[in-house]
Order: C-alpha cells, then sequence, then structure tokens
C-alpha cells in the first residue's frame, strides 16, 4: 500500500465528487498504481448509486480493467483546456532566444485538437483573464488556469467548473491522464491535422499472449510445461542477470501453448520465452 486517500461531504454525491478531484491530483510516478481505476470506479454508475458488493471488480471488470474512455462532453472539455495550455505553450516558445530575426514565430488562433479518436476545430480568444474557446458547432468554452508549461498538474475552471488534469508533453501535444482516461492529444494548425491525418498509424504489436525476457540474462529454471494451465501470479520461470535471480509469473489465467528456450540458455531482451493460447 503506498497510501490511503479520505474525502468527506454532506452527501455521499459530494464526498465522491470531492474524491474526483483529489484522484485526478494525486501524483504518483515511476512505479505501478491503481489511480487510474479508482477513478473509474467514482464514475462508475453502481458505486454512485451505492449498490455494490464485494464482487463488484469480479462483476463489473472480469477481463481486468483497460482504462476509460471518456463520454463526448467530457472529451470536448478536455479539448478545450488543452488548446487553452498548447497556446500557453506556443507563446513561450515565441520567446526562445537565438532565433533568426527573419523567421518571427506566430501564435494563431485556429487549431485542431485531436484525441481518442476524435478531432474537434477550435478558435481561440485570449485575455487576461483566461480564453474563450469557440467549437466549430458554435459552442463556446470559457478556460482559466494558472498552470506553467513544465507543471505536470494543471487545475484548471471550464466554464467555472474544475478540470484537473496530468500533464506530460510530447511532440505537438500532451499525454493527458484524467478521470481514469489516459490520452494522447495532439494541437495542430488546421493544415498540420489535414496532413497527420494522411499518415498510417503505427500499431505496437500484440505481445500480451507472449512471456518476453525483460533483460538480458540466463534462463535458471522453466517450472511449467507445454500444455499447463497457469493461474494469475503462479511463477513461470526464472532468469539470472546482474548475479540476481528474477523470478516471472503469470499476469492472469493461461494455457501454456510452447516454450521456446530451456534452462541454461542465454538471452537477449524480449526474447520469447513462452508463448499462450
Amino acid at each position: 500500500m503506498i497510501a490511503k486517500l479520505c474525502t468527506w461531504g454532506p452527501s455521499r454525491l459530494e464526498a465522491i465528487e470531492h474524491m474526483r478531484t483529489a484522484l485526478d491530483s494525486f501524483e504518483v510516478e515511476g512505479i505501478g498504481h491503481n489511480l487510474p481505476f479508482l477513478s473509474a470506479v467514482m464514475d462508475h454508475d453502481k458505486f454512485v448509486a451505492g449498490n455494490i458488493t464485494t464482487a463488484f471488480i469480479a462483476e463489473e471488470y472480469p477481463e481486468g480493467f483497460e482504462g476509460v474512455t471518456l463520454p463526448q462532453d467530457q472529451l470536448q472539455r478536455v479539448a478545450a483546456a488543452v488548446a487553452a495550455m498548447f497556446r500557453v505553450d506556443e507563446i513561450r516558445r515565441t520567446r526562445i532566444s537565438g532565433r533568426m530575426d527573419n523567421h518571427t514565430r506566430i501564435v494563431g488562433k485556429h487549431w485542431t485538437v485531436t484525441l481518442a479518436g476524435e478531432s474537434f476545430e477550435v478558435k481561440i480568444k485570449a485575455d487576461k483573464k483566461g480564453s474563450t474557446v469557440k467549437f466549430l458547432d458554435g459552442t463556446k468554452m470559457r478556460v482559466a488556469s494558472d498552470w506553467t508549461p513544465g507543471d505536470p498538474l494543471a487545475n484548471l475552471k471550464v466554464n467555472g467548473e474544475p478540470l484537473v488534469l496530468k500533464v506530460n508533453p510530447i511532440d505537438a501535444g500532451y499525454r493527458i491522464r484524467t478521470r481514469g482516461a489516459d490520452m494522447k492529444v495532439y494541437v495542430r494548425t488546421p493544415r498540420q491535422a489535414e496532413l497527420a491525418s494522411l499518415m498510417p498509424e503505427k500499431v505496437p504489436a500484440d505481445t500480451s499472449k507472449l512471456l518476453l525476457c525483460p533483460m538480458p540474462g540466463l534462463i535458471v529454471k522453466i517450472n511449467v510445461a507445454e500444455g499447463d494451465e497457469v493461474q494469475e501470479g503462479q511463477a513461470l520461470c526464472t532468469v539470472e542477470a546482474m548475479k540476481m535471480e528474477n523470478i516471472l509469473r503469470a499476469e492472469r489465467k493461461a494455457i501454456v501453448s510452447r516454450i521456446n528456450c530451456a534452462p541454461g540458455e542465454s538471452l537477449a531482451v524480449d526474447a520469447v520465452i513462452m508463448e499462450f493460447e
């Protein structure tokens, strides 16, 4: 256990809302944690209603937690917030010293925000108190924040309602985490967005049915055989690396279909040790 997080409110709904904000504001990096899952639970209809039992996780997440896809209205709020944040970042970039005198960087008003498979064309009008983000359908959202580029946490207000985002910079945008969702949000000029839409998406290889060697090492022991049914947490093999023995365990219930190595063999990083059905 890393920590206990408690919130209080005059009613269950108010206490849950405080917990949502607290979880979005809680920063833990470098180690595994369950903050996204807990955020998802706070928004689950059964939990909000209090209609749950000790079987809640098994019933609602039988295949495990795979993250959250935010509804359209929340995506639009995040898009407005990130567009306003990106504008602040762009202004900072115009002030970088050592630029060529004949290449003045101009911060535009029209942007295309892409996240979770959705694209929003926006126009930003800023003043000293914040930004007004106008969408193509005429919707306007007022964004206020004291966020500074580089801060890992952004506390904003969108149309007067609080929105907390965990922020990590990536090319042409940010990795944003909020309410159990983990998204790459891109902010581009309309022309950049048009060209980006033509680029093929690189799909990562599916390694969910493979046990990969996490580091260069020596196979000391194989604990299972082909055809065995293994349970979550069961030891599969032992890899020796840097004079330390590392036990690799099953992440879920599965059947071993193939073992590609034997004790005494040296493997490179990401070598396939065994395969599962």
